[in-house]
Protein backbone atom coordinates (compact mmCIF):
# COMPACT_ATOMS: atom_id res chain seq x y z
CA UNK A 1 0.00 0.00 0.00
CA UNK A 2 1.55 3.33 -1.40
CA UNK A 3 2.12 6.54 0.69
CA UNK A 4 -1.16 8.74 -0.06
CA UNK A 5 -0.37 11.81 -2.16
CA UNK A 6 -1.54 14.98 -0.59
CA UNK A 7 -2.75 17.84 -3.11
CA UNK A 8 -0.73 20.73 -3.55
CA UNK A 9 -2.39 23.85 -2.58
CA UNK A 10 -1.16 27.03 -1.58
CA UNK A 11 -0.12 28.49 1.76
CA UNK A 12 -3.21 31.44 0.97
CA UNK A 13 -5.74 28.51 -0.11
CA UNK A 14 -5.66 26.20 2.59
CA UNK A 15 -3.25 26.23 5.66
CA UNK A 16 -3.23 22.55 7.01
CA UNK A 17 -3.50 21.22 3.43
CA UNK A 18 -0.83 23.20 2.53
CA UNK A 19 1.11 22.27 5.65
CA UNK A 20 0.49 18.64 5.53
CA UNK A 21 3.38 18.34 2.30
CA UNK A 22 5.59 20.53 4.10
CA UNK A 23 5.69 18.71 6.92
CA UNK A 24 6.02 15.38 4.74
CA UNK A 25 8.80 17.62 2.50
CA UNK A 26 10.88 18.01 5.72
CA UNK A 27 10.53 14.12 6.90
CA UNK A 28 12.02 12.95 3.73
CA UNK A 29 14.97 15.72 3.90
CA UNK A 30 13.78 17.63 0.80
CA UNK A 31 14.08 20.73 1.62
CA UNK A 32 14.56 22.20 -1.84
CA UNK A 33 10.68 21.67 -2.74
CA UNK A 34 9.96 23.27 0.55
CA UNK A 35 7.63 26.60 0.93
CA UNK A 36 10.75 28.30 2.85
CA UNK A 37 9.25 31.74 2.74
CA UNK A 38 6.46 30.85 4.09
CA UNK A 39 7.52 28.50 6.82
CA UNK A 40 9.68 31.05 7.90
CA UNK A 41 6.30 33.52 8.49
CA UNK A 42 4.81 30.52 9.90
CA UNK A 43 7.76 30.04 12.50
CA UNK A 44 7.86 33.63 13.39
CA UNK A 45 4.30 34.00 13.92
CA UNK A 46 4.37 30.95 16.51
CA UNK A 47 7.01 32.39 18.55
CA UNK A 48 4.55 35.87 18.87
CA UNK A 49 1.38 34.07 19.61
CA UNK A 50 2.23 32.15 22.41
CA UNK A 51 3.93 35.64 23.71
CA UNK A 52 0.49 37.38 22.82
CA UNK A 53 -1.47 34.23 24.48
CA UNK A 54 0.50 34.85 27.84
CA UNK A 55 -0.10 38.41 27.93
CA UNK A 56 -3.80 37.77 27.18
CA UNK A 57 -4.05 35.58 30.11
CA UNK A 58 -1.68 37.54 32.64
CA UNK A 59 -4.02 40.61 31.96
CA UNK A 60 -7.30 38.87 32.99
CA UNK A 61 -5.32 37.21 35.82
CA UNK A 62 -4.56 40.87 37.34
CA UNK A 63 -8.25 42.01 36.59
CA UNK A 64 -9.75 39.81 38.77
CA UNK A 65 -6.96 40.03 41.60
CA UNK A 66 -7.82 43.74 40.90
CA UNK A 67 -11.43 43.17 41.55
CA UNK A 68 -10.90 40.17 44.64
CA UNK A 69 -8.41 43.38 46.41
CA UNK A 70 -10.84 46.63 45.87
CA UNK A 71 -14.72 45.21 45.88
CA UNK A 72 -13.76 42.09 48.34
CA UNK A 73 -17.51 41.76 49.43
CA UNK A 74 -18.56 40.89 46.35
CA UNK A 75 -15.52 38.56 45.49
CA UNK A 76 -17.27 35.61 43.85
CA UNK A 77 -16.65 32.17 42.60
CA UNK A 78 -16.70 33.15 38.91
CA UNK A 79 -14.34 35.56 39.85
CA UNK A 80 -12.17 32.65 41.70
CA UNK A 81 -12.78 30.06 38.91
CA UNK A 82 -11.75 32.56 36.00
CA UNK A 83 -8.58 33.09 38.28
CA UNK A 84 -8.04 29.76 38.67
CA UNK A 85 -8.48 28.80 34.76
CA UNK A 86 -6.54 31.58 33.74
CA UNK A 87 -3.32 30.72 36.15
CA UNK A 88 -3.70 26.63 34.69
CA UNK A 89 -3.39 28.00 31.32
CA UNK A 90 -0.49 29.90 32.14
CA UNK A 91 1.46 26.98 33.44
CA UNK A 92 0.03 24.81 30.51
CA UNK A 93 1.81 27.26 28.33
CA UNK A 94 5.12 27.61 30.47
CA UNK A 95 5.18 24.07 31.01
CA UNK A 96 5.55 23.86 27.29
CA UNK A 97 7.86 26.61 26.44
CA UNK A 98 9.44 27.35 29.96
CA UNK A 99 11.53 30.29 28.15
CA UNK A 100 8.47 32.81 28.72
CA UNK A 101 9.08 32.95 31.93
CA UNK A 102 11.57 35.91 32.05
CA UNK A 103 8.71 37.59 29.73
CA UNK A 104 6.40 37.36 32.43
CA UNK A 105 7.15 40.46 34.83
CA UNK A 106 7.16 42.88 31.49
CA UNK A 107 3.92 41.60 29.80
CA UNK A 108 2.12 41.94 32.95
CA UNK A 109 3.52 45.41 33.56
CA UNK A 110 2.59 46.31 29.47
CA UNK A 111 -1.32 45.03 30.32
CA UNK A 112 -1.49 46.26 33.88
CA UNK A 113 -3.50 49.74 32.04
CA UNK A 114 -5.74 47.84 30.52
CA UNK A 115 -6.49 45.12 33.31
CA UNK A 116 -7.19 48.92 35.08
CA UNK A 117 -9.61 49.96 33.23
CA UNK A 118 -11.62 46.48 32.62
CA UNK A 119 -11.83 46.41 36.37
CA UNK A 120 -12.79 49.91 36.62
CA UNK A 121 -15.90 49.05 34.05
CA UNK A 122 -16.72 45.75 36.15
CA UNK A 123 -16.55 47.29 39.77
CA UNK A 124 -17.72 50.42 38.57
CA UNK A 125 -14.68 52.26 40.28
CA UNK A 126 -12.92 55.08 38.63
CA UNK A 127 -9.39 53.85 37.24
CA UNK A 128 -7.46 56.27 39.70
CA UNK A 129 -9.33 54.26 42.89
CA UNK A 130 -6.49 51.52 41.50
CA UNK A 131 -2.46 51.68 41.34
CA UNK A 132 -0.65 53.36 38.57
CA UNK A 133 2.00 50.36 39.08
CA UNK A 134 1.38 46.71 39.11
CA UNK A 135 1.00 45.64 42.49
CA UNK A 136 1.75 41.87 42.44
CA UNK A 137 4.87 40.49 41.59
CA UNK A 138 5.08 37.67 39.16
CA UNK A 139 4.97 34.84 41.85
CA UNK A 140 1.80 36.31 42.76
CA UNK A 141 0.30 36.38 39.47
CA UNK A 142 0.98 32.40 38.94
CA UNK A 143 0.47 31.58 42.93
CA UNK A 144 -3.03 29.59 42.73
CA UNK A 145 -3.29 30.92 46.67
CA UNK A 146 -2.82 34.36 46.34
CA UNK A 147 -6.09 36.25 46.40
CA UNK A 148 -5.62 39.90 47.81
Amino acid sequence: MGRREVPRVSYEEDFVLWLEPQVSLLRARQFGQLDIDNLVEELEGMTGRDRRELSSRLKVVAIHLLECQYQPKRKSSSWLNTLAHQRDEIAQLLQDSPSLVRDIPALARRRYRQAVLAAARETRLPPKAFPTELPYSAAQLLDDDFVP
